[in-house]
C-alpha cells in the first residue's frame, strides 16, 4: 500500500515539469475541440485536380469531424474548395566531410482555392507548404549497417506522413479563418 502510493507520487512527480510548461501531445486539442470549433459553412463542394488522395481523405475526415457535408451539386453548396495538385521534393539539404549525404529536405506543396458556391471572386486562392529536414549522419544509426536502406525507406515514410498532417492542419485552420458566409464579400 505504502509502496504503491510512492509509486503514485514519483509518477506524479514526474510529470509536473510537462504540465507546467504547457506541453501538449502533438494534434491534442481537448475532449471538446470538435464540439466547440466554428466553421463558416455547412455545404461544401470539394473539387480534386492531381491531389494526394491521402490527404484529401484525411482533410475530408477532419471536415466532417467538425460537422461539415460534402455535397456534388453547386447549387447545394454553401462553399467551393479547390484542391490543386499536390508537389513532394526531397533535397539534399547537407553534405558531410566524406561527401555523404547527412541530411535531406523534404517537401510538400498543396494549392488550394476557396469561393463561394456560384461567385467568380476567390476568397482564398494560396500554395500551402511543409516541410522537414532529416538527419541521415551515421553516428544516428551506429551498427545499423545493411539495415540502414531500410531504415531510410521507413523514415521517409514516416516523414511524408508527418507533413501531409501539417499540410491537412493548415488548410482546416484556412477554411476555419475565413468569414461567417451570413457577412458580405469585401473585395
Amino acid at each position: 500500500m505504502m509502496q504503491t502510493t510512492r509509486r503514485q507520487l514519483l509518477i506524479a512527480l514526474l510529470g509536473l515539469p510537462l504540465v507546467g510548461c504547457g506541453y501538449q501531445l502533438r494534434g491534442w486539442q481537448g475532449v471538446d475541440a470538435v464540439s466547440q470549433a466554428k466553421m463558416p459553412f455547412r455545404q461544401v463542394l470539394l473539387s480534386v485536380m492531381g491531389t494526394d488522395g491521402q490527404l484529401v481523405a484525411e482533410f475530408k475526415r477532419v471536415l466532417v469531424g467538425l460537422g461539415c457535408q460534402f455535397v456534388t451539386d453547386s447549387s447545394q453548396a454553401e462553399i467551393e474548395i479547390v484542391l490543386d495538385e499536390t508537389t513532394q521534393q526531397t533535397v539534399m539539404s547537407a553534405i558531410g566531410s566524406y561527401g555523404e549525404i547527412s541530411a535531406r529536405l523534404y517537401v510538400m506543396t498543396q494549392g488550394i482555392r476557396i469561393r463561394r458556391a456560384g461567385q467568380d471572386h476567390w476568397l482564398v486562392d494560396t500554395r500551402l507548404r511543409r516541410s522537414r529536414e532529416v538527419d541521415l549522419s551515421m553516428s544516428n544509426y551506429a551498427g545499423l549497417g545493411a539495415e540502414r536502406p531500410l531504415a531510410i525507406s521507413r523514415e521517409s515514410e514516416e516523414v511524408v506522413i508527418d507533413i501531409r498532417s501539417r499540410l491537412v492542419e493548415a488548410m482546416t485552420r484556412l477554411v476555419q479563418g475565413l468569414a461567417p458566409l451570413s457577412e458580405p464579400v469585401r473585395l
